[in-house]
Parts: C-alpha cells; sequence; structure tokens
C-alpha cells in the first residue's frame, strides 16, 4: 500500500478553499483532467455524505463516494470502482485556516491490484497521482486569488 501527503497553502479563506475542493465539478478545469460527473448527489449537501462522482483522465478512471463530510475541516472518500483496480484504503482532505490562508493536506493511500505487475504499476502511478494531486491544489489556488 502506497501512501500519499500532499500540503499546500492556499491564500484564500477557509470556507472558499473547502467549497472549491469538495466541488468535484470545479476539477474539470484542472489539466489531465478529461471529464467530471456528480453522479448522484449527497444526502445532505450536495458534494457532502453519499455523493458520487465519476473522475476521468488520460491514465485513471475512479468513482468515489464521500463517506464523512464536515466542513470546512474535513472531507473523506472511498473509491468504489476504478480503472486500474486498485485496493484503496482512505482518501481525504483537511483544512487549517492559517493567518495568510488555508492549509490543505491531501492523504491517500492506494495499490494497483493486478495481480502480475501491481507493484511496479503502482510505483509508477505515485508520480502520476502526485503530480494530479499539485494540479488540483494549484488551479484552486489560482482562481480563488483571481488569477
Amino acid at each position: 500500500m502506497r501512501t500519499m501527503d500532499i500540503e499546500r497553502t492556499i491564500a484564500a479563506p477557509i470556507d472558499d478553499v473547502f467549497d472549491w475542493l469538495s466541488d468535484v465539478t470545479n476539477y474539470q478545469r484542472v489539466p489531465f483532467i478529461r471529464r467530471v460527473t456528480l453522479v448522484r448527489p449527497g444526502s445532505v449537501a450536495e458534494h457532502g455524505v453519499g455523493a458520487v462522482r465519476l473522475i476521468v483522465t488520460p491514465a485513471w478512471r475512479v468513482t468515489q463516494e464521500i463517506t464523512e463530510y464536515d466542513p470546512p475541516k474535513w472531507v473523506r472518500y472511498r473509491n468504489l470502482d476504478s480503472f486500474p483496480p486498485q485496493f484503496h484504503q482512505d482518501g481525504n482532505l483537511t483544512f487549517t485556516e492559517l493567518p495568510d490562508g488555508t492549509r490543505v493536506r491531501w492523504h491517500t493511500e492506494f495499490e494497483v491490484s493486478t495481480p502480475i505487475f501491481g507493484p511496479v504499476y503502482t510505483l509508477l502511478l505515485v508520480a502520476g497521482f502526485a503530480m494530479g494531486l499539485r494540479l488540483v491544489l494549484g488551479t484552486a489556488d489560482r482562481e480563488l486569488r483571481g488569477i
């Protein structure tokens, strides 16, 4: 199982950062993300608990469900389905208010579950996933600062 922790401080209020990152439809504007669909809205909030979302990139396709949602502090999700197939134990974003903006920590654990090349494919995807998470956070930062 591979663990990734990506952190970034975004120069915007915590509520704005939380709203941008929890609304997966914003990811459509991130480089290399080809398609984003909110498959099912959440039970209380549109992007909250129970929401199901589909994210498609050139190398990866994943359907996720939001399992915990505590604005503006915390979002947790799990993968329902993916290609390449993965074991996914946890994914979450935490938000901390700072004097100069909001610190976002994106934590995920995953492993490609193909029987022969799984470990090699997992290592290859680590760099791609890290780049993808950084692109999402960078796009949020630029849009929230109006750049």
